[in-house]
């Protein structure tokens, strides 16, 4: 159930330069000239399996004009697939005559994916895109996991590089720190990070069998 509540709730790993950095990128909406736009998404956790069907936990998504919007719950999961708590997403864009900026946060504590098999104290998802008529960019800084550890392999803190797949034998692979580019780089730019993403395939015929991600964000800035 969704709830508004404090950021310090226990276990949750504090990120206070993101509530500077939202207050830096939230306008009041100033209406989309021709040709500007924004679209942001946040989900701090999902989940797309037979036995699951399609769930998505905490999930932002950020009206067309821009603005803020934010979704929190304290705890998902389902058993033997995944558990978290303090689920966080946060979206905010702004449209300017000079500027487009859209920032996208997805953010869970305590992970547990598969019974154990992949944890973690803290997975932030991090996703920025701006336009500004000449050029357009994305980045992914300050996308963060911390006390990793996959089958009982522990991942310093941080960013691991951009796509870093592991191997999960008899289950399928993990996609650290995924990254997925679109735009021009001209008008246009958008970028997908989804910081834990397990591709799940069927032992025997290798298809694939349904996905786990922790820590979604997206952004797309035009102008």
């Amino acid at each position: 159930m969704n709830t508004l509540r404090s950021r310090t709730q226990k276990g949750m790993v504090r990120w206070p330069w993101i509530a500077l950095l939202i207050l830096g990128t939230v306008a009041v909406p100033r209406g989309s000239a021709r040709g500007q736009s924004v679209a942001g998404r946040g989900v701090a956790a999902r989940l797309n399996t037979p036995a699951t069907g399609i769930q998505l936990f905490a999930r932002a998504v950020l009206p067309a004009g821009g603005g803020m919007v934010q979704a929190e719950l304290d705890t998902a999961g389902a058993a033997n697939m995944l558990g978290a708590a303090g689920l966080t997403s946060i979206v905010t864009g702004q449209v300017d005559q000079a500027l487009v900026s859209v920032t996208a946060t997805a953010e869970a504590a305590d992970v547990d994916i598969l019974d154990g098999l992949i944890t973690a104290k803290s997975v932030l998802a991090l996703a920025t895109s701006y336009a500004n008529g000449t050029s357009a960019w994305s980045e992914a800084d300050g996308s963060t996991l911390l006390s990793l550890v996959i089958a009982g392999i522990a991942y310093p803190d941080g960013a691991p590089a951009p796509n870093t797949r592991v191997e999960l034998p008899g289950v399928g692979y993990a996609v650290l720190n995924e990254q997925i580019a679109r735009g021009d780089g001209l008008q246009s730019a958008g970028l997908t990070v989804n910081m834990i993403h397990v591709y799940l395939l069927d032992p025997v015929s290798g298809a694939a069998a349904g996905e786990i991600v922790v820590g979604a964000a997206t952004s797309t800035a035009t102008l």
